[in-house]
């Protein structure tokens, strides 16, 4: 009766629930938006509008900013999280204790990936509603800015659909690498390695092929409108089945003494 995905999920959630990173990971890129909303406020009301109705504010006001911090940061956040996550289980060998209560490894992995992943969606649904907030609210206290007259909802949904998708697939990686090294610094170096890289390759053919491009790329389908899914975003799906199977593998056939 022990023996069940509802009772290790809920075990999982207890304990995974009381790292500090999860906080950071849910909370700061809804508050960094409304502090960059702070900051655009201030600059209207000592500046004012330049161009009055003549650029999309969406893309020019909010998406230009927000987005350079939400490619750079959200990685960084989802590798800690995810690292945290894992670091429970080596702090007094309690991987030890977790192989030997009555539950299954299969189980428990599962359990584990799961709320990984709800976080991670959790935050991402968080800061899409931060970012609609924040335009409808600048179309209340500034309409001279125009965000009432675009309607860019469709838009907006399909660009942070495809970076959660993403950030989903660099969880898994950043899972794999916290099942192999005990000492975060390999997963996180390797994270802001791939940031700066795909920063780099971002024009090549290959990059389609690596995950965090998928970030970099967020600002440019904003700008672009683009809402159709290209070989990057399927090449994102796939990876996060590929590295969930090599974690599986990891942490079924990881061995305690």
């Amino acid at each position: 009766m022990t023996n069940t995905f509802s009772k290790a999920f809920s075990s999982e959630q207890y304990k995974l629930s009381k790292n500090k990173e999860i906080f950071g990971i849910l909370l700061l890129p809804a508050l960094i938006i409304f502090a960059i909303d702070l900051y655009d406020v201030y600059n209207i009301l000592t500046e004012g509008v330049a161009e009055e109705g003549t650029v999309n504010p969406w893309k020019m006001v909010l998406g230009r900013t927000i987005c350079m911090f939400l490619y750079m940061l959200y990685p960084i956040l989802v590798s800690l999280f995810v690292h945290a996550c894992c670091d429970v289980e080596y702090r007094n060998n309690n991987y030890k204790i977790l192989f030997t209560i009555p539950l299954s490894k299969s189980k428990i992995f599962m359990s584990k990936v799961l709320f990984m992943l709800m976080t991670v969606w959790l935050s991402m649904i968080l800061t899409y509603l931060a970012f609609l907030l924040s335009g409808y609210l600048f179309s209340i206290a500034f309409p001279e800015l125009g965000f009432q007259n675009y309607d860019f909802r469709e838009v907006i949904f399909y660009v942070f659909l495809k970076f959660t998708i993403t950030l989903s697939a660099i969880a898994m990686i950043q899972l794999t690498l916290s099942l192999i090294f005990k000492n975060f610094i390999y997963p996180i170096g390797f994270s802001m390695f791939m940031l700066v890289f795909s920063i780099i390759v971002n024009e090549k053919k290959f990059s389609d092929f690596i995950v965090y491009t998928g970030g970099y790329k967020l600002y440019g389908n904003l700008m672009f409108e683009n809402i159709s899914f290209e070989r990057l975003d399927y090449c994102n799906i796939a990876a996060i089945f590929i590295f969930a199977g090599v974690s599986y593998y990891l942490f079924v056939s990881k061995k305690v003494s």
